[in-house]
């Protein structure tokens, strides 16, 4: 994990066996979340779900929650970056330099003002990841089927929504002012001020409309049915603008997975999509946290009430982003991924298998692939390797795949000892080494 990460990893600070972003009490984050922070993506059981599909139409949603199991970096990151985003969504919304101003129309101005020499890039690998690596429209015609298998989120998510209320609702704001004023002339300054701060505080959270805005409701709503990005290049130059669209794009159908509808899925994809240009180094991330802000802004009914003992700090985004929080790391980890499987490979075309024992000659295996991308390859590579150990029905001490070009050079080094995560052997001298010992015998092979 980077530096940048270890550093997130750090705000996440356990008080009494529970985990707080920064230490605070309101910013409470779920157990779930944890699980993926420490790379447990694999015990989310939607991920169980979507490595289980056996539709041949769901091979691509399927290829891409397996290569998700097998580069934990990416879950994790996901996770971490999902919380620094949540924190930052619930920031914007409570920002007082800008609480006059729309915080829609400021996060639109955001993409229009900042210019961005990445954009031709990630547009291309967001149309391509929406059109081959996914093939969306041909997704979409199961996502009734994909929504069955998953079932829907909302009782779990409306639960934990709820037990942020119950934690630090009203209820949990009066009783702490109860408590102060009961100190009465004992009370410092410090906690007089304190004491100012949350009555006034729980004056301004009881006050809050919290009617459903029909007109704002409707005029959020995204309908990803008939959702069709065009894979031909514009011949415009793309911006930051069509950056974050098609990743917008790609997390509400993700989302949209999971039963999720309305205003609240329209925030959740500006969510996924901060998380997702953080993840890449885009510098759409702050606008699409202003976006987010500026959604649930018009839309009071779904933001809890509730806040810090302090009286300082406005937790509602928060608590109704960490309820959906896991799928927003899940989503913007399988986003990731596509988009990383979108850039067709230089790989390479052939495939070695090795397999040794404790005693005699390694068994081997050899394919060659053509016009596969990353995604393709990879998932072949794994396909291949099951089909092995299945047909010799043996259990190997040791067991490699190898991936090389046509230049002979080794593109990518798999340890099989573990089928269901391999990993990734990047050490360039280990790679050589096991290449160089296994070399004559596939010599040998090679001229069967």
């Amino acid at each position: 994990m980077s530096l940048t990460y270890d550093y997130l990893k750090s705000k996440i600070v356990n008080i009494n066996g529970t985990n707080r972003w920064l230490g605070k009490d309101v910013l409470e984050i779920g157990e779930q979340l944890i699980n993926l922070v420490n790379g447990g993506v694999n015990n989310f059981p939607p991920t169980q779900i979507l490595t289980g599909l056996t539709e041949p139409v769901l091979d691509p949603i399927k290829n891409i929650a397996e290569q998700l199991l097998t580069l934990p970096d990416v879950s994790v990151a996901s996770a971490l970056l999902t919380l620094e985003t949540c924190y930052g969504v619930n920031k914007a919304f409570n920002t007082k330099l800008r609480k006059n101003q729309d915080l829609i129309s400021f996060g639109n101005s955001l993409l229009n003002s900042i210019p961005s020499s990445d954009d031709q890039y990630y547009y291309t690998m967001g149309v391509e990841a929406w059109n081959e690596t996914l093939n969306v429209p041909l997704l979409n015609s199961e996502l009734n089927n994909l929504q069955s298998k998953i079932g829907s989120i909302q009782s779990n998510v409306q639960t934990k929504i709820n037990e942020f209320e119950n934690k630090f609702g009203l209820d949990y704001l009066q009783s702490t002012i109860q408590s102060l004023e009961a100190l009465g002339e004992s009370a410092t300054e410090t906690m007089k001020n304190q004491l100012y701060r949350l009555k006034a505080f729980v004056k301004k959270l009881t006050g809050t409309n919290s009617n459903t805005n029909q007109q704002s409701l409707n005029a959020i709503q995204i309908n990803y049915n008939p959702l069709v990005i065009s894979p031909i290049t514009p011949v415009r130059i793309p911006n930051l603008i069509d950056v974050v669209g098609v990743i917008h794009q790609l997390a509400g159908w993700f989302l949209s997975i999971f039963s999720i509808s309305g205003g609240a899925l329209t925030a959740l994809a500006h969510t996924v999509t901060s998380v997702v240009c953080k993840a890449i180094g885009s510098v759409g991330a702050n606008a699409s946290r202003y976006l987010a802000a500026g959604v649930l802004k018009s839309l009071p009914q779904l933001v809890p009430k509730v806040g810090s003992a302090t009286g300082t700090l406005f937790g509602g985004v928060w608590a109704f982003l960490m309820a959906y929080a896991p799928y927003i790391a899940l989503v913007a980890g399988l986003i990731l991924i596509a988009i990383k499987w979108s850039k067709k490979t230089k790989l390479g075309e052939f495939i070695y298998l090795i397999g040794t024992k404790s005693q005699g000659d390694p068994d081997l295996g050899f394919a060659r692939v053509a016009q596969m991308n990353e995604a393709q390859i990879r998932a072949y590579i794994i396909d291949f390797a099951n089909r092995m150990i299945n047909e010799s029905r043996k259990t190997y001490q040791n067991f490699y795949g190898f991936i090389l070009n046509n230049s002979q050079e080794i593109t990518l080094c798999l340890d099989f000892n573990n089928l269901t995560l391999p990993q990734t052997i990047n050490d360039e001298t280990t790679k050589t080494s096991l290449w160089e010992s296994f070399k004559p015998f596939l010599d040998e092979f090679s001229e069967d």
